[in-house]
C-alpha cells in the first residue's frame, strides 16, 4: 500500500494538525522537501510532500494563490507549515488558497523539526519498500512452483497458474492473447471481456516484437500489455490490470511470468527440465540464489556443472527420449510459442559427460552442442554466464567447449574498426549538443548502477533531479527510449566501444 498524506498526518509523534477541510489526503508521498522559496517547483519532484516556515513567503491572498498554484502544477502532495517562528498560526489566506486549490495543508508544531519529519517519512518509505519487495519475493516463488507443478502436464496449465499468480499479486486481472489480440486465457475468467480494450495496443506493439510493451492508466486502473516471445518476435502478449499503479517489485514479477510463458517446456522433457530451465528464468528476474538453490539442478551436481546448449534440425522428438535416459544430463526444447526452434538448452556432470556429449552430437538430427566452461551453477550469476557460453560454443559444428577452438566474447565476433564507427555514430547525437559530454557521463553511470537514479546522483555528486532531468535530455536527443531494454543494451556496447583511453568503464556494484 503506497504511503499516504492521510498516513503521514496520522503519525502519532508528529503531532500534526490538519488545516484543510475538504482537500482529498489520498495522494501518495514519495519524499519529503524543504524549501523557504517563492518558486520552490524546480527543485520538487510529483508527489513530494514540501515543508516551510514561511518567512521569505508573501502570504496576501493573491500570491498564497499563486503560490499554492505552482505547487499543484509541480504535483506536490501536500503542504507542511511550521508554526512558532516567522508565523505564529498558519496564514488564514494559505489556508484559504489551499482549500480552494484541493491541497493538503497541514501545520507542524513548533515542537517538532522538520527533520523529525523527514527521518519518520523515510522510515515509512523504507517499509513499505521492504513490503513491496517481500509480495514480489512472495509472487515470484509462487510463480515457480506453479510453473514446477505444472511441468509434466499440458501447455494450457501452465500458463494458467502462472495467470492465476499474476492476477493475484496485482490484485486484479490477467490475459494471456494470441499475436493477433484474440484471448487465450482469462484469470479471474470474469476479465475475459478486457481484451477488447487493449486489442488496439496490441496491434501497435505487434510489428515492435520483442522491443515493445506499453502501460495504460486511468483514474481508477493501471494496465500493463507485454510482448511474450523468443528470438524478437512476440508469439503472445501477457496483459495485467491493477487498480494500483504497477511498481518497479511488480514490473519484476510481471517479467519472470513474462520469461516463463515465452519458453513453455514439452512433456516429455518432465520435471527437471522444467527445474533447469526455470533456475534461468529466475537469475533473469533477480531471484535471490537462495531460492534457487531451493530449486535444485535436477540430477546434476550443481557445485561443479556446464550448460549445455544443442542446435537440432527442429522436429526432433528423439533427442528428448534420448537425454531421458541418462542420468548425468538434463535437456528441454526451447520454444516459441508453438514452434520448434531446434534448440534445446539444459546441465550436464563435467567430467562424467564428454562421451555423452559426444554420442549426442552423433545424433542424426543434431547440427552442433556447445558447453561451458565448469562453474558452480548454485550461483544465478553463474547460470546466466554458463548458459551464454554454451550458447556461443554451440554456433560451430559438432561438439566445442567454451574457449576452445576461438570462442569468446561478444568483441570476438564483431570487427573492431566497425564496431568502433557504429558507436561514434550511435553516440553522435548525445555528444553533438551543447551538454554532451554531461549526458554522456550521466548515462554511462545511470547504466553503470543498473538504472537506479539515486546511485547515480550520489556517484556523480549532483542531485537525483538534475539526473533525471539529463536522462530526460538524452532521449530526446537520442530520439530512443531509455526504458526500451535494447537501447539500454546499444547505449552501454557503445559506450563499451567508443571510451576514451582515458575513461575506465565498470559496472556498478
Amino acid at each position: 500500500m503506497p504511503l499516504t498524506v492521510a498516513h503521514v498526518i496520522a503519525l502519532p509523534e508528529l503531532r500534526l494538525i490538519v488545516r484543510t477541510r475538504t482537500a482529498p489526503l489520498d495522494r501518495e508521498v514519495r519524499w519529503v522537501a524543504v524549501s523557504e522559496h517563492v518558486d520552490p517547483t524546480p527543485w520538487l519532484a510529483a508527489d513530494d510532500l514540501l515543508l516551510t516556515t514561511g518567512m521569505a513567503l508573501d502570504l496576501t491572498p493573491a500570491a498564497a494563490r499563486a503560490y499554492v498554484g505552482r505547487l499543484g502544477a509541480a504535483g506536490v502532495a501536500g503542504l507542511g507549515f511550521g508554526t512558532g517562528l516567522t508565523h505564529q498560526e498558519v496564514p488564514p489566506g494559505l489556508v484559504e488558497a489551499a482549500e480552494e486549490a484541493g491541497l493538503p495543508l497541514f501545520e507542524v508544531p513548533e515542537p517538532v523539526p522538520f527533520v523529525a519529519l523527514s527521518k519518520a517519512v523515510s522510515r515509512q518509505l523504507a517499509a513499505q519498500e521492504y513490503a513491496e519487495s517481500a509480495a514480489a519475493f512472495d509472487s515470484q516463488r509462487r510463480l515457480l512452483r506453479a510453473a514446477l507443478s505444472s511441468g509434466a502436464e499440458s501447455e494450457s496449465s501452465v500458463e494458467d497458474s502462472i495467470l492465476r499468480v499474476v492476477a493475484r499479486h496485482v490484485g486484479g486481472f490477467a490475459l494471456l492473447l494470441d499475436a493477433e489480440g484474440s484471448l487465450l486465457l482469462s484469470r479471474p475468467p470474469s476479465a475475459a471481456g478486457r481484451a477488447d480494450d487493449v486489442r488496439d495496443e496490441v496491434a501497435r506493439l505487434r510489428p515492435q516484437g520483442l522491443r515493445g510493451s506499453a502501460s495504460l492508466a486511468s483514474a481508477d486502473e493501471h494496465v500493463s500489455v507485454l510482448p511474450v516471445g523468443v528470438r524478437g518476435s512476440a508469439d503472445a502478449f501477457l496483459v495485467a490490470g491493477s487498480p494500483r499503479p504497477l511498481r518497479p517489485a511488480d514490473q519484476g514479477v510481471l517479467s519472470l511470468a513474462v520469461s516463463l510463458l515465452a519458453r513453455p517446456v514439452a512433456a516429455s522433457a518432465g520435471p527437471d527440465g522444467w527445474r533447469d530451465l526455470l533456475v534461468r528464468h529466475a537469475q533473469v528476474a533477480g531471484i535471490p540464489d537462495d531460492l534457487l538453490a531451493s530449486l535444485g539442478l535436477g540430477r546434476i551436481d550443481a557445485q561443479r556443472a556446464v550448460a549445455v546448449v544443442v542446435r537440432a534440425a527442429p522436429g526432433g522428438p528423439a533427442i528428448a527420449a534420448w537425454a531421458a535416459d541418462r542420468n548425468d544430463l538434463v535437456l528441454a526444447p526451447v520454444r516459441s510459442g508453438p514452434v520448434d526452434t531446434g534448440l534445446w538448452e539444459g546441465f550436464a556432470h563435467d567430467d562424467r559427460s564428454a562421451g555423452v556429449l559426444d554420442e549426442l552430437a552423433a545424433t542424426a538430427t543434431v547440427r552442433a552442442v556447445g558447453i561451458s566452461a565448469p562453474a558452480d551453477l548454485r550461483r544465478a550469476d553463474n547460470v546466466r554466464k554458463a548458459l551464454a557460453q554454451a550458447g556461443d560454443a554451440a554456433r560451430g559444428r559438432g561438439v566445442r567447449r567454451f574457449g576452445a577452438d576461438g570462442v569468446g566474447s561478444l568483441g570476438d565476433l564483431v570487427d573492431a574498426a566497425e564496431t568502433s564507427a557504429w558507436a561514434r555514430a550511435y553516440l553522435a547525437p548525445l555528444r553533438e549538443v551543447d551538454e554532451g559530454p554531461e549526458l554522456v557521463e550521466t548515462v554511462r553511470a545511470w547504466l553503470g548502477v543498473h538504472g537506479q537514479v539515486d546511485a547515480a546522483a550520489q556517484h556523480l555528486g549532483i542531485h537525483r533531479h538534475t539526473v533525471r532531468h539529463r536522462l530526460r535530455r538524452a532521449e530526446t536527443s537520442l530520439g530512443r527510449s531509455l526504458d526500451d531494454p535494447q537501447v539500454r543494451a546499444d547505449l552501454w556496447f557503445a559506450l563499451l566501444a567508443h571510451a576514451p583511453a582515458t575513461e575506465t568503464v565498470t559496472m556498478g556494484e
